[in-house]
């Protein structure tokens, strides 16, 4: 009897969030490889979404508290077969205010006393260390101290960008192998047919450009996209901006409250089904995708973008691995700032033989590095049941 997969993770569909997204769409491809997927997660308090063949999903009732470990042992020991327990790891997923050191005693208790096969995907690492406000400190210690634990009996940490590893190398046992894994995008792949071009009917008349951002509008991003996408609609009259994703209509708002007559140059989509997330893409010329960090391999937006051939206008920082200074996959912008993304972004849409170049380059790239049969093979590769 081969492996049985246990994905142990803080959220699930239909609870939001990239990390549910992601634990969908891994279980859903290592049950296609035909192996026996089992998903554990919180409640989600509102109707649970049908499985696809090959995984179950269990719900704990009390998450992740004492009682909630209790069940989750308990139907792991009752489940036949040699068992890998992968988590998806954010600590402020498993409650207990961010701070749950009893979840990762379990899980060392799995590893060193059940004979688990216990692994981890850092998503997150922990809580930075802040001046102010003071209390947060606490937060951050007992992440790091969450990372001590569960880092000391896991078989491999897999990490969504190299930044992680390179973080929590000191919180780690000196054996432990850290595997870069790349999130791939939560969005489907596809071909412009109709839907896309009903998106670009709505968008504009034939001559304009039009420039899209894929995101959830968290302050963070928001603070380099809202000045990005002003320096645009002002210099470029033939600009018209979509926002793809929840939270869009206000960021709209923001957006065009100081310029009312942008308001017809501006369109929210809100959250919308993942193809026609696609569908939107494939109606951009460019889009523009920041982060405070620069583009990484967890950037699932910019992955979106990749899977389906859109030119992405991004930044370089501290979390940007090598590959996005290669090949010309992105219009990687060398600072953070409006002024140099919006620059990006113009030349980028002026050049149409470069915009279709960078199009078949990233979903080249998509394909052939960080697509989910790619992280399915990283984790079945048996050289992972070594430290």
């Amino acid at each position: 009897m081969g492996d049985t997969w246990h994905l142990v993770t803080g959220e699930y569909p239909p609870q939001p969030g990239g990390v549910s997204d992601y634990t969908a769409t891994l279980a859903t491809a290592l049950a296609s490889r035909g192996l026996d997927v089992h998903v554990w997660a919180p409640e989600a308090g509102s109707a649970p979404v049908p499985a696809p063949p090959g995984v179950t999903v269990h719900r704990l009732s009390s998450g992740y508290d004492k009682r909630g470990l209790r069940a989750l042992s308990t139907g792991l020991d009752a489940i036949s077969g040699s068992r890998v327990i992968l988590i998806q790891y954010v600590p402020q997923a498993f409650g207990a205010r961010g701070m749950n050191l009893a979840f990762c005693r379990w899980a060392q208790r799995r590893a060193r006393h059940r004979r688990d096969d216990v692994r981890v995907m850092i998503h997150e690492p922990y809580y930075p260390f802040t001046w102010w406000p003071p209390r947060r400190n606490a937060l951050a210690f007992a992440n790091r101290l969450m990372a001590v634990l569960l880092l000391s009996d896991v078989r491999v940490a897999y990490v969504s960008t190299d930044v992680w590893e390179r973080r929590l190398r000191k919180y780690a046992p000196r054996a432990l192998r850290f595997v870069w894994m790349p999130v791939p995008s939560a969005i489907p792949s596809v071909k412009p047919g109709a839907a896309t071009a009903a998106w670009r009917a709505r968008l504009g008349a034939p001559g304009v450009r039009v420039v899209g951002h894929f995101g959830t509008y968290g302050a963070g991003v928001a603070r380099l996209v809202a000045p990005t996408l002003t320096a645009l609609l002002q210099r470029r009259a033939d600009v018209h901006v979509v926002l793809i994703g929840g939270g869009s209509s206000s960021f709209a708002a923001l957006l065009t409250g100081s310029h009312p007559e942008w308001r017809s140059r501006v369109t929210a989509t809100d959250r919308i089904a993942p193809a026609e997330v696609a569908a939107c893409l494939c109606a951009c010329e460019v889009v523009v995708q920041p982060y405070a960090d620069g583009a990484s391999g967890r950037r699932t937006t910019l992955m979106a973008a990749l899977a389906n051939g859109v030119p992405a206008v991004t930044n370089a920082g501290p979390a940007t691995e090598a590959v996005w200074r290669t090949g010309d996959v992105v219009a990687l912008a060398e600072r953070s700032t409006p002024a140099a993304l919006a620059d990006a972004a113009i030349a980028l849409i002026d050049d149409d033989e470069r915009r279709r170049a960078m199009g078949a380059a990233g979903a080249a790239l998509y394909a052939a590095r960080f697509a989910i049969e790619h992280s399915v093979d990283t984790l079945l590769d048996p050289n992972a049941r070594s430290a």
